[in-house]
């Protein structure tokens, strides 16, 4: 067939001609949103560890997360080391639910003078409205041990050198006239009110307390203004983790706690502090604030508070805080409804004391 003659190349079936065109389209766009998906986790990668986990805004988050938390445990020790005289230790685990505390306690008191250990457990609850209630679960017993340190200083004291048998003779003997009075509370619950043993001006800090725990909006304003004046400054970053949270050693800013503090002050919560008559608690001097520190251990993640290490000392006493927390996690706390009146044991255990 002559060449002239031959019918001209035709296109492919439809458009298919076409279709590599359409598959460079899809190829551009799929770069596209890929580079800009890789740049959308690389910004929330640097805004996590650049500004999420700065040091600083941990901190003061969480100590503004627990300003306005609801619920919250803490399990942990307290240590008061009064050098010459005695030491107190405390292993407490503590629950707070709304307006409403609990503190279990197992405690020693070591009394240096005379080398005797004394052991204390009990609970301790704090209801809605400020009461306060007490159980002592061996309080026989460690009346019983506070007799026998009596009795045997005062054996030694007077020169008249006492047997055992006639030591234990004249415990069980004073025990005996108190029998009644330690048998209606051992291990039972006693309460006392804000204002049985104290004046008008206790009753108003105890009235404001009750405010800030069940005003949510008065916790969420205290905290506002520690946020604009987060007068805890980071200090150290090298500790080591601490029940999940990483740790910060953190130190006082005195002016940012100082605008702080007016700020609070001209609150309607700081103007009902000023109205209670002020409680002069001495000055803390710069010597005794260089033998503090405070250590404080943060959620990466949700910046709440995991634990906290507060060491203090100065030329009497020394003081130790450690304590491992939970927010935002608590059951609900309960009050006892039977609890008899400390007040009244009070002035019976007197009486009897004085009969002794």
């Amino acid at each position: 067939m002559d060449q002239k003659n031959q019918p001209a190349p035709q296109p492919p079936y439809g458009n298919m001609a076409t279709r590599p065109k359409k598959k460079k389209t899809g190829l551009i766009v799929g770069i596209t949103l890929g580079v800009i998906a890789a740049i959308a986790i690389i910004a929330a990668v640097l805004v996590y560890f650049l500004w999420w986990q700065n040091p600083q805004k941990m901190v003061t988050d969480a100590v503004s997360n627990a300003i306005t938390t609801k619920r919250a445990t803490a399990n942990g020790k307290v240590v008061v080391d009064m050098q010459d005289s005695a030491k107190l230790e405390l292993n407490i685990k503590a629950a707070s639910a709304s307006d409403k505390a609990k503190v279990n306690i197992d405690a020693t008191l070591s009394v240096k003078a005379v080398e005797k250990k004394f052991s204390l457990k009990g609970d301790v609850a704090i209801d809605g409205d400020g009461t306060i209630y007490i159980k002592i679960d061996n309080l026989k017993g460690l009346y019983g041990d506070i007799l026998d340190m009596i009795i045997e200083k005062q054996s030694v004291e007077s020169g008249i050198n006492l047997s055992k048998d006639q030591m234990k003779a004249y415990r069980d003997q004073a025990l005996g006239r108190l029998d009644s009075q330690l048998d209606k509370v051992n291990g039972k619950w006693m309460k006392i009110s804000p204002t049985e043993f104290t004046d008008d001006n206790n009753k108003c800090y105890a009235d404001i307390l009750k405010k800030v725990r069940s005003d949510e909006n008065v916790r969420k304003e205290i905290s506002q203004f520690y946020q604009k004046n987060s007068f805890l400054d980071v200090k150290d970053t090298k500790l080591s983790d601490r029940n999940g949270g990483r740790g910060f050693e953190v130190e006082v800013n005195r002016d940012k706690a100082a605008k702080f503090a007016n700020q609070l002050k001209d609150s309607s919560i700081g103007k009902e502090i000023g109205n209670c008559k002020k409680i002069d608690g001495g000055e803390v001097t710069d010597s005794s604030a260089e033998k503090s520190t405070l250590k404080l251990w943060v959620d990466s993640f949700s910046h709440e508070l995991k634990a906290l290490e507060l060491k203090g000392k100065n030329d009497k006493a020394s003081t130790e805080i450690s304590l491992d927390v939970t927010m935002n996690k608590a059951d609900e706390v309960d009050i006892p409804s039977n609890a008899s009146s400390l007040k009244d044991f009070l002035a019976g255990f007197t009486s009897g004391l004085s009969s002794l």
